[in-house]
């Protein structure tokens, strides 16, 4: 089908779900002094130098943790594995403690470690672009953990494993 003029955003969003991404939850802690540990999940994260070991994701600006995400130092990144749907639909959820009940480790700089995921790397912000309606966040990664776990996809609008 092809679409010529405007293109609404279901449309647009029908189109995007044939791309099939893999399922992160970004974790980090609040940066209005009472380091409570937050997360969002993300999937539209991608590597941009392997060079500089450097990964870019983005944030909805509607979403309620945008503040301190845009001025976190730091932050965790879980590609989560397929074993673990029910963490999508946690940290989805708005306006809940995503973290009440969660067994979880903190790194040194305090942010959350979830067991379980297929690769696991803390990051140190380094730049952050303002796009549109959503911010667009460069990490440097510090660390690293790869289980190699088979990773949590998304496609057609569903989570899926690939075993």
């Amino acid at each position: 089908m092809e679409i010529a003029g405007e293109i609404s955003k279901d449309i647009f969003r029908s189109a995007m779900s044939s791309w099939a991404t893999g399922v992160s939850v970004i974790t980090g802690i609040a940066t209005d002094g009472s380091a409570k540990p937050i997360g969002i999940v993300c999937n539209s994260l991608a590597s941009i130098s392997l060079e500089e070991k450097l990964i870019l994701w983005s944030v909805d600006k509607s979403s309620r943790s945008y503040s301190h995400w845009i001025t976190a130092k730091s932050f965790n990144v879980h590609f989560l594995a397929e074993d673990q749907k029910d963490l999508v639909a946690r940290f989805a959820k708005k306006g809940v403690d995503k973290f009440e009940g969660l067994d979880f480790e903190t790194t040194e700089l305090g942010n959350p470690i979830l067991a379980g995921a297929s690769v696991q790397m803390e990051c140190a912000t380094t730049q952050t672009f303002d796009t549109y309606d959503h911010m667009l966040i460069i990490g440097k990664v510090q660390t690293l953990v790869n289980s190699a776990k088979p990773p949590l996809l998304f496609l057609h609008r569903s989570l899926r494993g690939i075993s």
